[in-house]
């Protein structure tokens, strides 16, 4: 995978590369360092000499392309008209829990949880029942939320920061306690181009009942870094969402960027050889990292995600216990995510994203093991 080197990624001035002084080297926020998948950029450019800055079309080929990638990718062919566009996964969410769950029903979340999760039920309206994640959810626990009230739950598939996918038994069972307790099953399914080890199971696509019970939240962003354009699809697989759907009011729906939708329909299309290589890449990566950390600094325990280009790092049983992205941050100049921003179980731990070249994540490796034995 080719990746621009520091001072180009610098140039980009995304968050990623300006929320830390230039010293930091960073590797926390979800955006990944390898450059514009070409037929990507390629849309992007043209559509810009086009000047195609005004408001979104009245109608584009994003539908159709998502539901036929999905159907190569997961065997799942979803109705192109039954898929909408939203600013992006999160606000889809939230609109899912407002407008597609039962009034005033507390929301679940399995934790620890991508830090977004933890506010949406506010963001709604809603209360929020945690459950766990570490090491799988258990359906038991999450019936004993439903069975209580809660009348749906957000779940990230593949799971982030855990870095597991979700497998068929579990998502069967899970449909069946949301069909029991009228309960409905809110997937982000972000991650799913970045599967590493096997496939992805879509959880809308596993039946007709499961259509029903789910709604799906998806997005280009996290696979082909384009978050920044704002197009994240919704696929509403039962009828009484889609009826809800074309009753709000349009306000509540606007954000999508119209050079997004051209650069989603284009990912689709045309970015699955790259897709394919970077998804090769970043195995050889996790690999290497899952080896090398826990070699190096003594008392570090770190998944081995079958997902994403994130790792879930376990500082509890090092010196770092306290504050582990802290202490790394001032004592070895590389920025992760703080464990304890995801949620209960996440005191002692840090989120690494390892979607960079093999030099970078070299680097990242050398200042955590540096930061890791000094002492203050």
């Amino acid at each position: 995978m080719h990746t621009p080197d520091l001072d180009a990624l610098r140039s980009r001035g995304t968050r990623k590369w300006t929320a830390y002084p230039q010293d930091v080297l960073p590797a926390w926020i979800a955006e990944s360092d390898f450059a514009t998948c070409p037929p990507v950029k390629e849309a992007i450019l043209r559509h810009a000499q086009a000047e195609s800055f005004g408001y979104t079309p009245a109608s584009s080929d994003l539908p159709e392309a998502l539901s036929e990638f999905s159907a190569r990718r997961y065997g799942w062919r979803p109705d192109p008209a039954h898929i909408v566009e939203v600013a992006d996964v999160v606000r889809g969410l939230t609109l899912a829990v407002r407008f597609f769950t039962r009034p005033g029903s507390p929301v679940v979340v399995p934790v620890p949880a991508y830090p977004p999760f933890l506010h949406i039920p506010d963001a709604a309206g809603r209360g929020r029942v945690d459950v766990g994640a570490e090491g799988g959810m258990d359906l038991e626990e999450i019936e004993r939320a439903f069975a209580r009230g809660a009348g749906s739950i957000l779940l990230c598939s593949p799971h982030n920061p855990l870095g597991y996918a979700l497998g068929e038994d579990f998502l069967h069972g899970l449909v069946a306690l949301a069909l029991r307790y009228d309960a409905r099953v809110l997937v982000d399914e972000i991650h799913a181009p970045l599967v590493l080890d096997g496939g992805h199971v879509a959880a809308a696509g596993l039946s007709e009942d499961a259509g029903r019970a789910c709604v799906t939240v998806t997005a280009t962003s996290k696979a082909w870094n384009i978050a920044g354009l704002k197009c994240a699809q919704m696929i509403l697989s039962n009828p009484g969402d889609r009826r809800t759907w074309r009753g709000l009011n349009p306000v509540v729906k606007d954000g999508v960027g119209t050079l997004g939708v051209f650069a989603a329909a284009a990912c689709y299309r045309h970015g699955e050889p790259f897709l394919d290589e970077q998804v090769e890449y970043l195995r050889a990566n996790r690999d290497w990292l899952a080896r090398e950390l826990p070699a190096r600094v003594p008392g570090l325990h770190v998944t081995h995600p079958q997902a994403t280009y994130l790792m879930w790092l376990d500082f509890r049983d090092t010196a770092l216990a306290a504050d582990p992205a802290g202490h790394l941050l001032r004592h070895g100049k590389v920025a992760l995510n703080d464990g304890r921003a995801f949620g209960e179980g996440g005191r002692g731990h840090a989120r690494l994203n390892f979607a960079t070249s093999r030099e970078n994540l070299e680097e990242i490796v050398h200042r955590i093991t540096l930061g890791a034995h000094a002492r203050g």
